[in-house]
């Protein structure tokens, strides 16, 4: 399996971590930069409650009192993961963030029985198609006009998880 390797020019540490209440305006601040539609603070209150959702932060311990550097929310049904959000703050992107919370999350779901996850990924998200694909998923279909903000094409990418080393 491919896996790039993103020099970072600022070389910031981080750990993986799971969400609590308290990291919320944070989340917030990443998902209003990143995306048309951001999810409301009750979203992701109800996501953190939930037992059948994660939600995962990439943390610098010293910077700005433990600042959040980016998240990654997922559904786990069935049996199944379904990659809802992943996002990160924009002065940090290029620092593996992103990268590594999928790999954290990927590991997290097959240690816990998942064999299959799913996701949509904005069309004209390239960036975003390419990290995916580096980790193996595939698109499998076309969601039309699937963003009510812009109308856009969403693309579902899959991935059946078997014994790959990200995975442990």
């Amino acid at each position: 399996m491919y896996r790039e390797n993103h020099d970072s020019p600022l070389k910031i540490p981080f750990e993986i971590v799971e969400m609590t209440l308290a990291d919320v305006n944070d989340i917030l601040e990443i998902e209003h930069l990143s995306f048309p539609t951001p999810w409301s603070k009750n979203l992701f209150v109800k996501e953190y409650h939930s037992q059948n959702s994660k939600i995962f932060l990439a943390r610098h311990p010293y910077l700005e009192q433990n600042k959040v550097l980016g998240y990654i929310c997922t559904w786990f049904v069935c049996g199944e993961a379904h990659i809802l959000n992943l996002a990160c703050h924009p002065h940090f992107r290029r620092n593996r963030v992103a990268t590594n919370l999928l790999e954290h999350c990927l590991g997290f779901s097959f240690k816990n029985g998942v064999k299959k996850a799913f996701l949509e990924v904005r069309a004209c998200n390239h960036e975003a198609q390419a990290l995916y694909t580096r980790y193996g998923f595939e698109p499998i279909g076309l969601r039309k006009g699937y963003y009510s903000d812009t109308h856009e094409d969403a693309i579902v990418m899959f991935l059946e998880m078997k014994s790959q080393p990200f995975f442990k």
